[in-house]
């Protein structure tokens, strides 16, 4: 089988849902990275899907996970967690704007990607309060908006909240979050309706991933981490040298 639906041969289908389990055994695994890791080697495999597959699928994903746990959902916090992130992905959707082709974005999601990767490393936890929320919303929005990782400026602000509150209110905000980056995506032209359609097609290889997590938590989370963060930093690093190039 030479291509699945004139967009996506059958090798870059295989490598890129095996891309989406190791990211989803790794997010049930230390409660994270899934869109830090998958985010950045599938655009290596096949840069025309990101961000806009991963952020469909974390549409779907956290909407689940908000809609498990509504009762939980902190609706102050969402709000002014949300209009921050519309901040962001209106700021997004400028930068997008800017950037003259695939070159460029390639390197701007890198870097990006970069910055993600320190916060989550290195990143000082800070005090909750409504002026931090909403900065970090921002900041989750520009990010989120661009590579589809928007997740570490909120685990800074988040690191000791009551996670039977923490879990829906941010999968309820994640969902937002995807829903405006793909607005931005959409407005920018960074997005067609081939990603909804791979993100269709890898949603089985997510679910999959899930399901053969089991062995994985009992590894050390520290292994995991760096696992992650090795992997996300080479792939983005070579992303932008591809762009540079």
């Amino acid at each position: 089988m030479e291509s699945i639906f004139n967009f996506l041969t059958f090798t870059e289908l295989l490598l890129c849902c095996a891309v989406v389990i190791f990211a989803s055994i790794l997010q049930v695994s230390i409660g994270m990275g899934f869109g830090m890791l998958a985010s950045p080697l599938i655009a290596l495999i096949k840069p025309e899907l990101v961000p806009g597959s991963i952020l469909a699928m974390g549409l779907f994903v956290a909407f689940s996970g908000a809609w498990r746990e509504r009762v939980n959902i902190s609706w102050t916090e969402l709000k002014l967690g949300v209009g921050g992130r519309i901040i962001g992905s209106i700021t997004a959707f400028i930068v997008l704007l800017i950037i003259p082709d695939v070159e460029s974005f390639f390197v701007v999601f890198g870097i990006v990607m970069l910055v993600a990767i320190a916060m989550t490393a290195f990143g000082r936890k800070v005090d909750f309060t409504e002026t931090n929320l909403l900065q970090l919303s921002i900041i989750s929005g520009l990010m989120g908006s661009i590579t589809a990782v928007g997740a570490p400026p909120m685990a800074i602000i988040y690191h000791d909240r009551d996670p039977a509150i923490v879990r829906p209110t941010l999968n309820a905000f994640f969902f937002s979050g995807s829903v405006l980056g793909l607005i931005s995506l959409g407005s920018s032209g960074w997005i067609s309706v081939q990603d909804f359609i791979a993100a269709v097609i890898f949603l089985p290889a997510m679910f999959f991933g899930i399901l053969v997590s089991g062995p994985f938590k009992g590894l050390p989370n520290r292994l995991m981490s760096s696992i992650l963060l090795g992997l996300s930093a080479l792939a983005s690093i070579s992303l932008i040298i591809r762009g540079l190039i």
